[in-house]
C-alpha cells in the first residue's frame, strides 16, 4: 500500500514557502519575539520495578502543557541496537514541533546492562540479551512503565500533556508497545492518582506477528487498542517476509476503522485512526529512518500523524495525575 505523494508534496511546498516568508521577516521580528530556546538533552538513569538500571535520553518539550510526550523504543533484533537510531528524529521533533521525547536503552542494550541481584539487592548482575526468552522480552513493558512514570512527573509539573502519550516501537518492541498499551488501558483511569489509560497513539516500525513465542495477541484482542487508539504502521515493502507480517496485523484492525485514503487518493489524516505505509525499501524496523530520499519520508509521516491525530484533538486536555495534595 503506497500513499499518494500529493499531500506530502503539498506539505513540502508549503513548508518551503513558510521558510522563505520567515526568512524575509526575521530581522523585523527579532526585536519583537525571541526564538524559543531549545532545552539541552538530558541523561537519566531510571530504575524499573524489577531492578533494571535503565539509561535514557530525554528531550524536553517547549510547549508546556501542549507538548506531546513520546516514548521511542529501539529495535531488539539488531545486537548493536541502542537509542542512537532515534537521535535525529527526536531532535527534529523537539526543535520543530516542541514535543517531548524519551528514548531508553532497553534492558540488555546500550548502557542498560545491569540489574539488581534478587539474592542481594545491594549487588548488581549483568543482563545477557543473548539469553532472552519470551519472558525476558515481555518484561520490557517494565522499561516502558518507568519511562511513563518519569513523564507523569513532568506532566504534573506542567511540562507536557500525558493525555496524548505516544509510543514508538520497532519489530519486537512494536509487539511490546502494543501489548503494553493493552496493559495501560486495563489500569484505572480515574481516582486521586491516575495510573493508566494514558497512551493514545502507537507508531510501529515493521511490527512482527511473533518472536520467540511473543505475539501482539493481547493488544489485538483488546477493544480499546484495536478500535480507539491512533495507530500508524511503517514498513519496508521490498522485504516481503517482514512486510507481510505488518500487513496481517494491519488487516486485523481495518474492520474497526475508516478508509485510509480519500476518494481523490489523498491521505485521510483527520478521518481515520489507522494508517499503513509500505515504503519502497528493504530496510525494516527503525532502520527505515536511515534510508535516504524515501517518499514519503518517515519524518513527514510523523509530522502529519502527530499534528492531525493528537495536536488537533481538543478532547485530550491536560490534567494533573497525582491529586492527593489538592
Amino acid at each position: 500500500m503506497y500513499p499518494s505523494r500529493r499531500p506530502i508534496t503539498s506539505f513540502l511546498f508549503t513548508l518551503i514557502a513558510l521558510l522563505v516568508s520567515l526568512g524575509s521577516t526575521a530581522s523585523a521580528q527579532d526585536d519583537e519575539k525571541p526564538e524559543t530556546e531549545i532545552p539541552p538533552v538530558e541523561s537519566h538513569v531510571l530504575e524499573t520495578k524489577d531492578g533494571v538500571f535503565l539509561h535514557v535520553k530525554y528531550y524536553p518539550g517547549t510547549k508546556g502543557k501542549d507538548s506531546i510526550p513520546i516514548i521511542m523504543l529501539h529495535s531488539m533484533l539488531n545486537v548493536s541496537a541502542s537509542n542512537a537510531v532515534y537521535t535525529k528524529l527526536a531532535s527534529d521533533i523537539q526543535k520543530h514541533m516542541g514535543h517531548a521525547v524519551i528514548i531508553p536503552d532497553l534492558r540488555g542494550h546500550g548502557k542498560s546492562l545491569e540489574q539488581r541481584d534478587r539474592m542481594d539487592v545491594n549487588d548488581r548482575v549483568k543482563i545477557d540479551r543473548e539469553k532472552f526468552t519470551k519472558t525476558q522480552f515481555a518484561s520490557v513493558v517494565q522499561d516502558i512503565e518507568v519511562c511513563k512514570s518519569f513523564l507523569r512527573d513532568k506532566n504534573d509539573q506542567g511540562q507536557l500533556n500525558l493525555e496524548k502519550l505516544t509510543v514508538v516501537g520497532s519489530d519486537i518492541t512494536a509487539i511490546i508497545a502494543m501489548n503494553w498499551a493493552a496493559i495501560d488501558w486495563n489500569k484505572p483511569g480515574g481516582g486521586f492518582i491516575r495510573n493508566g489509560q494514558d497512551v493514545k497513539a502507537l507508531i510501529l516500525f515493521t511490527p512482527l506477528q511473533s518472536h520467540k513465542g511473543l505475539t501482539p495477541q493481547l493488544a489485538l484482542s483488546h477493544q480499546t487498542v484495536k478500535q480507539n487508539l491512533n495507530i500508524m504502521i511503517i514498513a519496508g515493502s521490498q522485504n516481503t517476509q517482514y512486510y507481510s507480517q505488518s500487513k496481517r496485523i494491519h488487516n486485523q484492525l481495518t474492520r474497526f476503522h475508516k478508509e485510509q485514503e480519500n476518494d481523490d487518493g489523498t491521505i485521510n489524516w483527520s478521518g481515520t485512526k489507522l494508517f499503513l505505509f509500505g515504503l519502497n525499501t528493504g530496510a525494516q524496523g527503525s532502520g527505515i529512518l536511515n534510508v535516504a530520499k524515501l517518499q514519503p519520508h518517515p519524518n513527514a509521516l510523523f509530522y502529519n500523524f502527530l499534528v492531525n491525530r493528537l495536536e488537533k484533538d481538543e478532547t485530550l486536555a491536560w490534567s494533573k495525575r497525582d491529586r492527593t495534595n489538592e
